[in-house]
């Protein structure tokens, strides 16, 4: 059985080097280190999590969510250079949250946060991925996916949201009517209107992929903007390529 995911495609697809070596050489436990941005984006996911599990409407304030997010950061403070920035990336964490209290209903109360899940494609093809929130409403059921980057209309992957759809109208035998990106540190919306005949042209888009990755022999490395904070930049192949572009004028050398 093939467990394929939105972001094991996608990896496959930007670079199918790291693919090899993270899903098929397995070398993640060795060479993956913290990333700042990682570390902070699990701690948000985490605190709106506990915020709407725990916490009656009334009681979801910017107050209590940020004693949530504070409470959540001391578990896990790996990644960071040092305090400044840690500091840094737990002001954009604050500031974030801030703007979700004040921009969103909080009397709303999802109807799941947080799992897993998954849905046959094929007899031997599964799609699986950890969706963050659906919520129930007039027209059917609501999937959000909470984004802690700034939205960035290159990155944007509507089949994703269409995966997660099809995910959860497996699992909850219901309709799910929409599915969208939140990005949280603008509170900008990106939803999509989901109909069941979505479904067919994308599990046949994941098929197609896994059989690109099933007949795949050599996978080459390639270059691409995400090189840069690839874990396993020093075992590329195309290291010194990379680390000379990196050192051109104008290249941003940092994410977030």
């Amino acid at each position: 059985m093939f467990r394929a995911s939105p972001y094991k495609l996608k990896m496959f697809e930007t670079c199918p080097q790291q693919y090899k070596f993270t899903y098929v050489d397995h070398l993640s436990d060795q060479y993956k280190t913290a990333k700042p941005y990682l570390t902070m984006g699990a701690h948000v996911h985490n605190a709106l999590k506990d915020f709407y599990d725990n916490l009656e409407p009334k009681e979801r304030t910017y107050k209590n969510l940020e004693k949530i997010l504070r409470k959540r950061w001391l578990e896990n403070r790996n990644g960071f250079a040092g305090v400044e920035d840690e500091r840094r990336w737990g002001t954009k964490a604050l500031m974030m949250l801030k703007v979700y209290v004040h921009k969103n209903d909080m009397a709303t109360t999802p109807a799941m946060l947080e799992d897993y899940f998954d849905t046959d494609v094929s007899e031997d093809v599964k799609v699986l991925g950890r969706i963050d929130r659906v919520d129930e409403e007039q027209g059917g059921y609501h999937v959000i996916d909470y984004k802690t980057g700034k939205f960035n209309a290159e990155d944007l992957s509507e089949l994703q949201l269409i995966l997660y759809a099809m995910i959860m109208a497996g699992n909850m035998k219901t309709n799910i009517h929409k599915a969208s990106y939140l990005y949280l540190p603008e509170n900008k919306w990106h939803s999509i209107e989901i109909s069941p005949e979505m479904y067919e042209e994308a599990g046949n888009m994941v098929l197609e992929q896994v059989e690109l990755i099933k007949q795949e022999k050599e996978f080459l490395p390639c270059m691409n903007k995400y090189c840069k904070s690839c874990d396993f930049l020093e075992i590329c192949p195309k290291k010194e390529e990379i680390k000379e572009s990196l050192d051109q004028p104008g290249i941003d050398k940092n994410y977030g």
